[in-house]
């Protein structure tokens, strides 16, 4: 129940009436009873067709969109509005980052989602070009685009790097309950952070945020209900309207197009890709491999009979269980205390006599570089044993390097 002009005054949920379908329905005669009152008055316009369902309740069943309100609202203003004081103070242009950008070696997991080009636009305007998944990976790749320009402590930065701490959180697929009370106090400290730095910016996207805490309560994890998934495959029906040029009945043509590629993948044995796929296979004797990889294959397989000349199937990439893993991938195997996760860099795949082993080199965070939002990695040089399926995380993580020093940034906490 806040106006519009009182929205910047709030930073967390303690002095904001939320409201309850009492109220809400009290809301809903008042306009029956007076149809021309301001939709100002109590920010309803009409009755909502869905609560003729018996189940349906507008004010405890509409969770909030991660994509929309986060990645596509949140995201995009406060890097926009973090490059224009950047460049306004002559700490890096526009073109610098742009130059930047042009000359990053992303990694092979991020490729999918490099980031567009920044228009000169970005400058006036708070808006990103792109899909939601590039303005993640931006958000995210961010720090080692520019992260050296900027010094330690930089007001503005400071604003970018307390979103990140929020989509660390909000973005995770499993989040603790402890940490929810935590999850609020930053929130209201990046809010009021914002609005000291940004005055003259706020707007209703960077006031959902003081709800999310209440609302990942009452429906858990947000990510799991966002509409990413929904955008993927509404993306097919608009590249399909665009390529048909049909212009006479279009929801004919797409429904039966859609229906003929469903059928089609349908008949495949494998329709939900539930079968191991390889790639850069190779037939290695056993004694051609590493000593220490030897021993630990013996130990895992508590095999005695092993020959010399018996082969050893090699991989670059192995897919199974939909989680892809390949040759200079980074994977987190652990969360030591602290939610401090532990890594694998792949060295090695391996299937002998039908197992599948992952070989690779420990990576422990020496320290969080902040300013990076990054872990700071430490090489260790005794071999891991692995098997599909063992890591805490499934994505794939890149390893970026700055200064010779290695880093991995997570999607989300873990």
């Amino acid at each position: 129940m806040v106006s519009y002009k009182d929205l910047r005054s709030h930073v967390n949920e303690d002095g904001v009436v939320i409201r309850s379908s009492q109220v809400h329905q009290y809301h809903l005669q008042a306009l029956r009873e007076s149809p021309g009152i301001s939709k100002q008055t109590y920010g309803v316009v009409s009755e909502c067709p869905f609560t003729e369902l018996d189940y349906f309740d507008v004010t405890t069943t509409f969770p909030p969109d991660l994509m929309h309100n986060f990645l596509e609202g949140v995201v995009p203003l406060v890097i926009t509005k973090v490059i224009q004081a950047l460049h306004v103070s002559h700490v890096v242009s526009l073109s610098q980052i742009n130059a930047e950008l042009d000359a990053f070696r992303i990694g092979k997991n991020d490729r999918g989602n490099i980031p567009q080009k920044l228009p000169n636009t970005v400058l006036k305007q708070n808006t990103l070009p792109g899909s939601a998944a590039q303005k993640w990976c931006l958000f995210r790749i961010l720090p080692f685009v520019i992260g050296h320009y900027i010094p330690e402590g930089e007001v503005h930065w400071d604003i970018y790097l307390k979103c990140r701490e929020i989509g660390d959180v909000i973005l995770s697929p499993t989040i603790p309950r402890r940490i929810i009370p935590f999850l609020s106090l930053q929130i209201g400290e990046f809010l009021s952070s914002f609005q000291s730095v940004f005055p003259e910016t706020f707007t209703p996207k960077l006031h959902y945020l003081i709800h999310l805490p209440q609302l990942i309560l009452k429906f858990g994890p947000l990510r799991q209900l966002w509409c990413m998934r929904f955008e993927g495959k509404h993306q097919y029906f608009k590249r399909l309207a665009h390529s048909t040029c049909n212009f006479k009945n279009i929801s004919y043509t797409l429904a039966k197009r859609h229906q003929l590629k469903q059928c089609w993948e349908l008949t495949s044995l494998d329709c939900l890709q539930q079968n191991t796929y390889t790639e850069g296979e190779r037939a290695i004797p056993f004694r051609a491999l590493l000593q220490e990889i030897q021993k630990c294959v013996l130990e895992r397989s508590e095999a005695e009979d092993i020959q010399g000349e018996e082969r050893v199937g090699v991989f670059s990439s192995l897919t199974t269980n939909n989680v892809k893993y390949c040759l200079g991938d980074n994977f987190v195997i652990e969360v030591v205390e602290e939610d401090i996760p532990v890594f694998i860099k792949i060295v090695k795949i391996l299937r002998f006599r039908g197992a599948w082993m992952i070989f690779g080199k420990l990576r422990i965070p020496k320290t969080f570089e902040r300013h990076y939002h990054a872990f700071k990695l430490e090489d260790h040089d005794e071999w891991i044993l692995v098997q599909p399926g063992q890591e805490k995380e499934y994505h794939p993580l890149d390893t970026y390097v700055h200064d010779d020093t290695n880093y991995i940034t997570l999607y989300h906490r873990v």
